[in-house]
């Protein structure tokens, strides 16, 4: 009988947890932000930010292995400012006409394409507010929002919805936000993140040079206070589930951190600047144990364990601005021409074959706190290893050495190390070996 099993293609585990964020940037090498989006892992756009440089869009749908230039600005004074793709056809953007003699006389248009770029219809006459646009995101090809200025009442941001894909807009219900004394803060928003159709967020900045994040439940209709004023202006927010998320703040000098797992009801872990090692700019949750954060000047930090702690993981020459991931497959946009790709191995390496096996390796609760059962076949007498390893390729814990007959075999993992100690939240491989072949799972520790 054929069962579908994980055929490890890597010679060996220690190899499995080396991989660098590598440069895929189609573009000369210059001092300017590149930006964009991918809409997958294989396909994805780039420009170049800012006057005096070519005005073009890149488009690959091989993962950043080869690109086309797929539109091009006629006019040497215009440039895009925001992009986003929300899949193969449509997106938004918006540019901005800037005279060289006059440049505070600039002029902004709001762009739509419904053929993956190659072609912009100006839908500036439907824009509202369109002179105070701070952010602008989409979920679907209908869904989108942006935040044009201040309420001039109760000081409090104003977003704008759209259901038919940008030709109409509404005010949507914001909260007032009070500081620690009884005065109105003004804030405006800075970054947008939907996590589905319903539960989105937004880090808002603050005239008090503070950061706050607003949150929704029902698509973006009414927005509530999550994360309180204090910490510096709030500058990217991400999200996993609909409590487990964190924002990125920071100004000039200072920078903040903060992960929740209630929807910034409480904050599980913090970091400024006393403990963090640059100005956050870009949060990322791969899943729901990795973290990746970045931002100035280009440390890319890494936590395996849903924020608990944070390791340096790889150091680049500029400041780095965005992070996205598609499943296994990450994405980082940056100064200097950076634009940086990652696979992790964890998920990649392993490849799916229908091949004869009668282990049925299963692994039941996962993801588990704090123990698990690791259960599988074996169809005759042989040698068993079975081993966790973490995510340097080190063992830590051995949980079979020895000769078995065949039987069907259930062993109970405590997630405790072969010294005894609680291990900590995160991902962990485990190897189950034979004398004749072996397989791999992953396993979730949660706490």
């Amino acid at each position: 009988m054929k069962y579908f099993y994980i055929v490890l293609i890597i010679f060996s585990i220690s190899l499995l947890f080396c991989q660098n964020w590598e440069n895929i940037s189609p573009l000369p090498s210059n001092e300017y932000l590149l930006f964009g989006n991918f809409v997958s892992a294989e396909e994805g756009w780039v420009l170049q930010y800012g006057r005096y440089v070519a005005n073009e869009i890149y488009y690959t749908q091989d993962g950043g292995s080869n690109w086309d230039v797929i539109y091009t600005l006629e006019d040497s004074l215009e440039y895009f400012t925001s992009f986003q793709m929300v899949d193969d056809c449509f997106g938004w953007g918006t540019k901005v006409w800037r005279n060289n003699h006059h440049p505070y006389n600039r002029i902004i248009s709001y762009l739509r394409t419904n053929n993956g770029g190659n072609d912009w219809i100006d839908m500036t006459e439907y824009i509202p507010d369109l002179d105070v646009i701070e952010a602008f995101y989409f979920f679907n090809q209908d869904i989108g929002f942006f935040a044009g200025g201040i309420d001039p009442d109760d000081h409090s941001a104003k977003i704008y919805k759209t259901i038919d894909g940008g030709y109409n807009w509404y005010l949507t219900e914001t909260p007032p936000i009070y500081y620690e004394y009884p005065n109105l803060v003004t804030y405006q928003v800075i970054d947008f993140f939907f996590l589905d159709e319903y539960h989105g967020w937004a880090a808002c900045a603050a005239w008090v040079d503070a950061g706050l994040t607003i949150s929704t439940t029902d698509g973006g209709n009414t927005w509530e206070s999550g994360m309180q004023a204090g910490p510096p202006n709030a500058y990217n927010i991400h999200f996993i589930s609909p409590n487990k998320g964190g924002v990125a703040c920071r100004n000039t000098a200072f920078t903040y951190i903060a992960i929740t797992e209630d929807n910034f009801n409480s904050i599980s872990f913090d970091y400024d600047n006393s403990n963090w090692n640059q100005l956050a700019r870009a949060i990322c949750f791969q899943n729901d144990s990795t973290i990746w954060i970045t931002g100035e000047p280009g440390i890319i930090n890494r936590s395996i364990n849903s924020g608990e702690s944070f390791d340096v993981y790889q150091v680049v020459n500029s400041s780095l601005e965005t992070i996205e991931f598609h499943e296994n497959t990450g994405y980082i946009y940056g100064h200097n021409n950076n634009l940086l790709k990652y696979t992790d191995p964890v998920y990649s390496n392993f490849e799916v074959e229908t091949q004869n096996n009668d282990f049925n390796l299963s692994i039941y609760p996962n993801p588990f706190n704090p123990s698990t059962e690791i259960s599988f076949s074996i169809p005759e007498f042989n040698k068993i290893e079975l081993t966790i390893y973490n995510l340097k390729g080190e063992i830590v814990k051995k949980l079979l050495n020895e000769f078995v007959s065949p039987c069907d075999f259930s062993i109970t993992w405590d997630s405790r190390d072969n010294q005894g100690n609680k291990l900590s939240s995160g991902l962990y491989i485990c190897e189950l070996n034979t004398s004749k072949n072996s397989e791999y799972k992953k396993l979730i520790l949660i706490k």
